[in-house]
């Protein structure tokens, strides 16, 4: 449930549990919350000023605050703005920004992160040959991002063929999913 309060610009999210209301994030501007994104441990939320802001568990920096401080309240995600969308895996984040580039953070040791690496990451960093996005999702420890000409791009855990490329090999860097193509939506 989003809750607008209009004489005070303050918005916030409640989550009804019964019998219990729990106040999950208030975060006072004159933006409001267009997108939520649940990971493993933690959520993002993305303001239509085009910031990130994240809570719950950081232990591997999925919060993108610069630090592996666990938060009860919303923190902006820092060196990141202009993000169109996010998505939120066990323990790293994505976000698509208005110019087609997709920025991750948190946990990387499956490559989940697609920036050649597998160092875990507590700010945003870019990923690794990705442009014309339109699209991301996460899951576990991998990551999907759709370009405009209808690819899908996969890189992280590949133990159960995740990658769609007929082997269980782990990527740091997208890979195009083989047989596809034409594809307009992508899920996490």
């Amino acid at each position: 449930m989003h809750i607008m309060h209009t004489k005070v610009n303050i918005s916030c999210w409640i989550v009804i549990i019964f019998p219990l209301c729990l106040l999950f994030s208030m975060v006072a501007s004159a933006s409001t919350v267009v997108q939520i994104s649940g990971g493993g441990f933690h959520s993002l939320a993305l303001k239509s000023d085009g910031t990130v802001w994240a809570w719950g568990l950081n232990i591997h920096g999925q919060l993108g605050d610069g630090t592996n401080t666990d938060r009860k309240m919303p923190v902006q995600v820092r060196n990141i703005g202009n993000v169109a969308a996010i998505a939120g895996g066990v323990w790293h984040s994505v976000a698509l920004k208005t110019d087609g580039t997709v920025w991750v953070w948190g946990g990387n040791w499956a490559g989940q992160l697609g920036d050649g690496t597998t160092k875990s990451r507590n700010m945003p960093v870019q990923v690794y040959g990705l442009g014309g996005i339109t699209a991301i999702a996460a899951k576990g420890q991998h990551s999907l991002a759709l370009k405009s000409d209808g690819t899908v791009w996969a890189w992280g855990r590949n133990a159960y063929g995740q990658m769609g490329d007929g082997t269980a090999t782990e990527r740091n860097t997208p890979i195009q999913t083989r047989a596809l193509s034409g594809i307009v939506s992508i899920a996490g």
